[in-house]
């Protein structure tokens, strides 16, 4: 998917090198010396007396790497009773000193310490620094701890950081480089935070090249890790895909027809209305339509990523963080193996095919039309997420008549799309209710 060279040059277009002032002293790179110390030397340098000098382009971009659990997603004049700050004023600490319950309200709510917080990747100041590189490993950031926390504490950045999103922090310390937040969102779109991490999920550690390379030539072997390693045509092969997908034109799938079909497997018509809400929003209902991203390789009216053979596993950090906004009784437990990473890879597998990888495709096994065809197949499809909705549902015990259809179409998008950062699919179900007529909760 990506070289090295491809992220050096992504490196280099994002600290835009020149565009700002010279760095007097980066605060990265500054010796930790005591207060007292530099004061002394500064003075017996100097001989004068000592003033404070502003440091030149302390500001600095940084990718957004990971939303830090246990934090709220937005600040607190936007979350407020979703935090743990408020649970924890409201049960434990302000009951203590007996004050009324709108006092303790009013107090609780504005959650003056509790910040949303992320992990960062701070960009260095040029491409001669002494740098390291988010380490991605199963769609995640396996060296997440080498990177710092920042804050987000203005109340007007109102919308949650999705990952790879493009930021600028500033320093409560700057010369020591602590203490970061956010000063401004330069770009918060999903598909350049997706691009960004597929660029970051290029770099194959040292430890999974051997691991490829005992089985198999590296150029034509399938990759045993989840990112997709140095060398592979992310582009090329979703390339491919987009040949196959105008050569079998449109397949556009009816409304009507398909919620149907998923209300009479799934036997929920409020539940059939959420995941049909996805496919109208991730492909307009067409089954033949490939991912508008240039370097993904996602097929039909749900996406089903086919780049990786894929796994099943236990829900994600981020996804337990997205799924707090849902019913707690519809949330998946943490411990049950029944997330499908990768539904294409799997769908194919299912059918005993196997998927083409993007170093398969580059050490040129570039025959994609296998994968297309059964991927493509829209009865394959619903039956796929037929399955995949019940093994899911199979682990939570809910009220149906508490979980309305929004709640369903969030919940789909979570667990089985999987983005960065979660959309309203709501209003996706209500289109689909007002133009079906239906009679059910949205």
């Amino acid at each position: 998917m990506s070289s090295s060279s491809n992220v050096t040059a992504m490196i280099r277009m994002l600290i835009a090198e020149g565009e700002s002032h010279p760095t007097s002293v980066s605060a990265r790179s500054a010796e930790r010396v005591s207060l007292r110390a530099t004061l002394a030397g500064a003075s017996a340098a100097t001989g004068f007396p000592l003033r404070t000098i502003p440091v030149a382009n302390a500001t600095k971009k940084a990718i957004v790497l990971l939303h830090v659990d246990d934090t709220p997603l937005m600040p607190q004049s936007q979350s407020g009773v979703e935090t743990t700050w408020y649970k924890t004023m409201t049960e434990r600490v302000l009951p203590r000193f007996e004050l009324p319950g709108v006092t303790m309200n009013a107090i609780a709510a504005t959650g003056i310490t509790n910040y949303p917080k992320y992990r960062i990747w701070i960009l260095p100041d040029n491409l001669n620094s002494d740098f390291e590189i988010p380490s991605i490993s199963e769609g995640e950031v396996v060296n997440i701890a080498n990177f710092p926390v920042c804050s987000v504490k203005d109340v007007l950045l109102a919308e949650a950081l999705t990952t790879g999103a493009l930021i600028r922090v500033d320093f409560e310390n700057r010369l020591r480089g602590t203490g970061a937040y956010i000063t401004n969102v330069i770009n918060n779109n999903e598909e350049f935070g997706r691009a960004i991490f597929n660029e970051l999920g290029g770099i194959i550690s040292p430890s999974e090249a051997c691991e490829a390379y005992e089985n198999a030539t590296p150029a034509v072997s399938h990759y045993r890790g989840h990112a997709i390693p140095a060398g592979g045509s992310a582009n090329g092969l979703h390339n491919a895909y987009v040949a196959k997908s105008r050569e079998a034109g449109e397949n556009q799938m009816d409304s009507a027809s398909l919620y149907s079909i998923l209300e009479s497997r799934l036997g929920d018509s409020k539940l059939a209305l959420g995941i049909l809400a996805n496919a109208a929003a991730e492909s307009n209902l067409n089954a033949n339509v490939i991912s508008g991203v240039a370097t993904e390789s996602s097929i039909g009216l749900w996406q089903m990523n086919v780049q990786n053979e894929g796994w099943i596993e236990v829900p994600k950090s981020s996804m337990m963080t997205q799924a707090r906004s849902l019913p707690d009784s519809i949330q998946i437990p943490s411990t049950s193996s029944v997330v499908i990473y990768f539904a294409g890879g799997q769908l194919a597998k299912k059918h005993g095919v196997s998927i083409v990888t993007p170093v398969d495709y580059t050490g040129g096994n570039q025959d994609v039309g296998e994968v297309y065809e059964i991927v493509s197949d829209p009865s394959k499809q619903i039956d796929f997420v037929v399955e995949t909705a019940q093994n899911m549902l199979a682990t939570i015990t809910y009220n149906a008549a508490d979980i309305s259809a929004g709640d369903w179409a969030q919940w789909w998008q979570i667990y089985f799309e999987q983005p960065a950062a979660i959309h309203n699919r709501r209003a996706h179900a209500q289109t689909i209710k007002d133009d079906l007529g239906l009679s059910v909760t949205v």
